[in-house]
């Protein structure tokens, strides 16, 4: 193409500050640096949310058919890529992957990457069928962790030619890792309690059981308070999506003498100074995708203490899931490895030149497609 391409995301921003909306803001950023005239739809659960972003190219799209396809016509992009389990857009994409010229433009490319298990366990049993179908037509499919691609091609049924395994972690900029950005009793608690063990995720069930493993990490750190005396944890909460959860890990943390060494915090523009900060960052969840967290925190030289419930990057430490026991031995001893050396945290990779050539190759075919019609000879 000799003009700059024109790519729509479809995502979340902050806030909340989660994996994917950090995700998808970083990846806008980047493919700017590439060249691209590139859109982020904020794509927000609860309907139109302010970003705390301030970028003009972060806009407000309700989830749904009409203000999706409002979206493509105001853009007019060459390539779509949604990033968020929304099953109304999903399969918007396949029908407009089926009927190239319904807009009257190109036809578009589009692309869907699975972040987890959402995509396929959440889908409402009537258009089960329609978004499989819908999900088949896409381009390219992104898995980005081996065992959603594997989902892909099983329950799904994708064309394996037309699936990738491609990792979701982009590294902040230099503004997020600021330190400047945590608050005051944030810093406090952190000087008051070592070892500093920091997790993050939502508030939310996954199977009758604690998503992200909230409960698993306050039993570790009460398993560890009689070796380490000054032992704290600190929890980023990116939602809170069961109020009652909420409410009885607040009554355990009392019950179990635990207040005065757990915090709950909420809202932080971003989590990498936090990650710096740590002895040991856990991820204790019972699902995963590619966990942002996992990656960031290596790459800044903080241990990770990982769940097993996917695979993950070899500088991430695992424990046998639901397992706070386990859990508890594998931070004792990553406690006492301490920091990551320079070598182990290089090995942290960029996920953005991968996605790139994956829409550099799409976008190559199309302008091939039209080529043709626009050049006789």
């Amino acid at each position: 193409m000799n003009s700059a391409p024109r790519i729509l995301l479809f995502g979340e921003a902050p806030p909340p500050y989660g994996g994917i909306q950090a995700h998808c803001t970083r990846l806008l950023a980047w493919l700017r640096t590439q060249g691209a005239t590139v859109r982020l739809a904020n794509t927000h659960s609860r309907g139109v949310a302010p970003s705390s972003v301030a970028d003009p190219d972060i806009v407000p799209s309700r989830n749904g058919v009409l203000p999706a396809l409002a979206q493509i016509r105001a853009f007019q992009p060459n390539l779509v890529h949604l990033h968020v389990y929304r099953w109304r857009i999903t399969a918007l994409l396949g029908w407009l992957r089926q009927h190239p010229r319904a807009l009257g433009t190109p036809p578009l490319r589009t692309v869907i990457t699975i972040h987890g298990e959402a995509h396929f366990t959440t889908i409402p049993v009537l258009v089960r069928p329609l978004v499989h179908a819908a999900l088949r037509q896409a381009d390219v499919l992104i898995a980005d962790n081996p065992s959603l691609l594997a989902h892909l091609h099983g329950e799904i049924g994708a064309d394996p030619t037309r699936t990738r395994l491609i990792g979701a972690f982009l590294p902040p900029s230099s503004a997020e890792l600021d330190r400047a950005l945590l608050p005051a009793d944030i810093l406090a608690f952190a000087a008051a309690h070592q070892p500093l063990i920091v997790g993050n995720g939502a508030i939310a069930t996954f199977k009758g059981e604690d998503k992200y493993g909230v409960d698993l990490l306050m039993a570790a750190i009460s398993l560890l308070k009689d070796a380490h005396p000054r032992i704290g944890g600190i929890f980023c909460i990116t939602a809170v999506h069961d109020r009652s959860r909420m409410q009885r890990l607040e009554a355990e943390l009392a019950r179990n003498g635990l207040s005065d060494r757990f915090l709950f915090v909420q809202d932080l523009p971003s989590l990498a100074p936090l990650f710096a900060l740590a002895d040991a960052t856990v991820r204790s969840t019972n699902t995963d995708g590619d966990a942002l967290s996992v990656h960031e925190s290596a790459m800044l030289g903080t241990p990770v203490v990982a769940s097993d419930v996917v695979s993950r990057p070899s500088y991430a430490d695992l424990f046998q899931n639901r397992n706070a026991p386990d859990l508890a031995r594998v931070m004792s001893a990553v406690l006492a490895r301490g920091k990551l050396d320079d070598a182990t945290a290089a090995q942290v990779g960029h996920d953005g030149a991968a996605l790139w050539q994956v829409y550099q190759s799409l976008l190559a075919d199309a302008a091939r497609a039209v080529a043709p019609a626009d050049d006789p000879a």
